[in-house]
């Protein structure tokens, strides 16, 4: 093994590689029972694979080696359990290709190669005599012929994944990421890592009738399938398939017959009495709260901020709310910036006074190397409310942005000035132009629901 990289308690390996002089090599053992898949120039088996990876990089080596041993092993598993089911595995005909010192397409491009030869006689059982009756090859060596001759690669659910996670379209957040898991999970388990052509209707209607066999409410299946459908928007697009989605307008039985829950606003003496706790504790987690009463922020966006993100000595004291290491934004317009007026100057301006580069360091994970997690602090901060009657059934930290916008809307505020305040999505194509309203202006507004803001920094 060679070691690409080794900190504290990470330690990150790549087998099989080697270095030669400047560049980089593969050295793997082929598994029993495979020695003859492949064969040197004297069609002598080889017990052991060696050759040049072309770089001089140690990483591009590594992940080079990786794509040469994930080929590898899924042909050897298809060896060593060979059947004539119509099941097949791209990679594994890749990897049969690859074994055959062949690539895809080199039956057309370079006919007269006797590995060409050599190969086809091997997928086909021999040499037949012109006229003669040729069986037909099972499904998995019809696939390897088929890239010999230049057919399009098959691509799987697995491909999928791959090339949506890696144009950054997946889970943003460790419940999405859960979700998307238990999703995943869920389709592997009907399909296998079948390919995208093959996955029908049917295994999209199965998907759901598994979920509520589970007891999952019909809401929440269309959490799941909206984790899954989007990975086939991609890979129709981005491998030009030209296929419906499966998993397209799917018919999920009781979806909106749950009752959503409901976020009732606070009234202005529940308002007046949240504040006069806050100011009496005087912690960290009363700041927050503040915070969150008197700016409609979203509770991640705040509990996740850090002090370059808090501007204090300027004309309108303002946050900035952007893409940070604790937390991402929940859409393009969620990055904005929120003036600081009433409670919020105020909490903002305490917890300034904090020790570290977070404003609200009380959130921050315990144990080191830990994931930033708002929702512990969503649960502890709800919980105080609730336990203290400052907060009725149907109340919690979200219902200060329902209660800012209830505020503002009594206050005369327009409503695109509202949304740039809350980072809500904008109606209609002329809210895509311009860079929105101006700091300046967002603050008058803010001071239209917040009399007492002359006296926040007292």
């Amino acid at each position: 093994m060679v070691l690409l990289f080794d900190s504290g308690a990470f330690r990150l390996t790549a087998k099989y590689i080697q270095k030669k002089g400047n560049v980089w090599y593969f050295r793997r053992r082929v598994s029993a029972g495979c020695e003859g898949l492949y064969r040197d120039a004297k069609g002598k088996p080889q017990s052991v694979l060696f050759f040049s990876l072309k770089t001089s990089d140690q990483i591009e080596a590594a992940k080079r080696a990786n794509e040469h041993a994930r080929r590898q092993d899924a042909l050897w598993k298809n060896h060593l359990n060979s059947s004539t089911g119509e099941a097949v595995d791209p990679r594994a005909a890749l990897g049969r290709l690859e074994a055959a010192g062949l690539r895809p397409g080199d039956g057309l491009r370079y006919p007269d190669n006797p590995l060409i030869d050599r190969l086809v006689q091997a997928l086909s059982g021999g040499a037949y005599e012109p006229g003669e009756y040729r069986p037909e090859p099972p499904a998995q060596d019809r696939l390897t012929l088929d890239l010999l001759m230049g057919k399009q690669i098959p691509r799987t659910l697995s491909d999928a994944k791959d090339k949506h996670i890696g144009l950054g379209k997946g889970p943003r957040n460790k419940t999405a990421q859960q979700q998307f898991d238990r999703a995943w999970a869920t389709l592997m388990g009907i399909t296998g890592d079948a390919i995208l052509k093959d996955v029908r209707r049917e295994h999209a209607n199965l998907f759901v009738e598994k979920l509520r066999d589970r007891g999952i409410t019909g809401d929440t299946i269309s959490k799941y399938v909206y984790q899954i459908k989007p990975l086939f928007d991609t890979a129709i697009r981005e491998f030009e398939l030209g296929i419906p989605n499966p998993f397209e307008s799917l018919t999920i039985a009781g979806k909106g017959a749950e009752k959503p829950h409901e976020r009732l606003p606070y009234t202005p003496e529940e308002l007046k009495a949240i504040w006069q706790r806050c100011r009496e504790m005087d912690d960290q987690r009363r700041w927050a709260i503040a915070m969150l009463s008197d700016t409609g922020a979203r509770q991640a966006e705040v509990v996740g901020l850090r002090k370059d993100e808090v501007v204090l000595t300027v004309d309108v004291p303002h946050i900035l709310i952007r893409p940070n290491q604790n937390r991402r934004l929940k859409n393009a317009q969620s990055e904005r910036k929120v003036p600081l007026v009433g409670q919020a100057l105020w909490a903002a301006q305490r917890a300034m006074t904090t020790e570290g580069e977070n404003l609200f360091p009380v959130f921050q994970p315990k144990k080191a190397r830990t994931a930033f997690n708002p929702n512990t602090a969503s649960a502890a901060l709800n919980k105080w409310l609730k336990e203290n009657g400052l907060a009725k059934e149907g109340q919690g930290l979200h219902s200060f942005r329902h209660t800012l916008v209830d505020r503002l809307r009594d206050a005369g505020v327009p409503k695109d000035v509202r949304e740039q305040i809350g980072g809500w999505k904008s109606q209609g194509v002329s809210e895509a132009y311009g860079q929105g309203f101006s700091l300046s202006s967002i603050y008058a507004a803010m001071r239209l629901v917040s009399p007492n803001e002359s006296k926040a920094g007292k």
